[in-house]
């Protein structure tokens, strides 16, 4: 049975092909996307993806699964525990149908947009001037409850618009608990909106999603804003560290209630 999402009517290109490395920003999400090509009737597991990378590239590590993920932003490609000894495979389905329409965001908004954050991409800085086109795009996704207003959202040139929506697409697991703290005005507030969500799920959390809600670069290290809550709060922060595929995974894990919120964190600190 075709996978709805799968264009049937669009040949797979050959691992070879030149066009695959115009697909993708980096070479390595390019060296993923022809790898899984290869491996179209043996999909690999997420260490042999690493061996790879390691092999091609001198290197592999947490950016690496990311980069096997980001295929997703041209092709549709499966996650699932493999029959009989139940690791997790990645499977290249097909060429990705076109995506639907984007939800309409009004001409008043995307005024506001421009003239509040500025007409520059936010995650690189480059803009008209520069020859590139900017698009008004959501910072939580609708799918993840992000709403269409002002606060969530912002200019962003065509190639980092498309780059978040493949990136967004590997995290769709944790999409509720990433749409809830985004908004939040602070890093403390995001972080803090981030670790409670995942304490209500009973899990701890990925410090990549901590430093992906700080969207904190120009004014510190998120795990500094981690500190800070635990000391200026009292806030209960364990961090938890295990290897997995040669991956070393950290997470930390909020244990128990206190009646200080992430706000406070964040006057005290200003």
């Amino acid at each position: 049975m075709t996978h709805p999402e799968v264009d049937s009517e669009r040949p797979l290109p050959d691992p070879t092909d030149p066009s695959v490395n115009d697909l993708f920003s980096s070479q390595e999400a390019a060296e993923a996307c022809r790898f899984l090509l290869m491996r179209l009737d043996s999909p690999p597991t997420t260490a042999e993806w690493l061996a790879r990378s390691q092999q091609v590239f001198g290197k592999s590590n947490v950016q690496s699964q990311r980069r096997l993920r980001e295929v997703r932003s041209h092709f549709v490609v499966q996650s699932r525990r493999r029959t009989g000894d139940g690791k997790w495979i990645y499977q290249l389905l097909g060429w990705k149908k076109a995506a639907s329409a984007a939800v309409k965001i009004s001409a008043r908004l995307q005024a506001e947009a421009f003239g509040k954050k500025g007409r520059f991409c936010q995650m690189c800085g480059r803009g008209p001037q520069d020859g590139i086109r900017l698009q008004i795009d959501h910072i939580a996704p609708e799918s993840w409850g992000g709403k269409t207003v002002y606060s969530n959202l912002e200019p962003l040139c065509e190639e980092h618009n498309h780059g978040k929506q493949a990136f967004f697409a590997s995290l769709d697991a944790f999409g509720p608990a990433i749409g809830r703290a985004l908004p939040r005005p602070t890093p403390w507030e995001r972080i803090g909106e981030l670790l409670i969500s995942f304490q209500e799920m009973g899990k701890s959390t990925p410090v990549e999603l901590i430093e992906l809600v700080a969207q904190d670069t120009h004014k510190g290290d998120p795990k500094k804003r981690l500190r800070e809550l635990r000391f200026i709060l009292g806030w209960d922060i364990v961090a938890h560290r295990r290897k997995t595929d040669g991956v070393t995974e950290v997470t930390y894990e909020r244990r128990r209630k206190e009646r200080k919120t992430a706000e406070h964190a964040a006057t005290k600190s200003d």
